[in-house]
């Protein structure tokens, strides 16, 4: 059978190793592999699917988790939800639109009222009235 290499995220195996305290030569040692396997495991990403368990054994984490993260096409690719219940956002903005105009004119004509009011009150008796 051949020898067949993988691709290892070698960033990740220091990782784990550093958090346990291990040098690469203790960690060669509980996978029964040599310091420099581990040296090049590290530096370059390549191992035999051997090496790639028996380090993911002894780091106590699945082989899969030492394989290299594929990078994100393009990760500001924003695109749109699906409208479910079919509104146009240009009917959200034209009914917004109208509801704004209608409270603009009730204040408007509440605002007319008052002052007619207080005009009248004023005419009746200017005592009342302080401008």
């Amino acid at each position: 059978m051949e020898d067949e290499t993988v691709k290892i995220d070698g960033k990740r195996i220091r990782q784990l190793r550093e958090a346990r305290g291990w040098s690469q030569e203790h960690l060669a040692s509980i996978c029964g592999l040599s310091a420099r396997t581990v040296q090049r495991l590290e530096a370059e990403g390549n191992a035999s699917l051997e090496s790639r368990m028996a380090v993911a054994a002894a780091l106590e984490v699945a082989a899969e988790d030492l394989l290299p993260i594929p990078p994100v096409s393009n990760p500001l690719t924003i695109t749109a939800a699906p409208n479910p219940a079919g509104i146009r956002t240009e009917n959200l903005m034209i009914g917004l639109a109208l509801l704004v105009m209608a409270l603009l004119y009730g204040g408007y004509n509440i605002g007319k009222d008052l002052a007619m009011r207080d005009n009248a009150r004023c005419a009746a008796s200017p005592t009342q009235c302080q401008r």
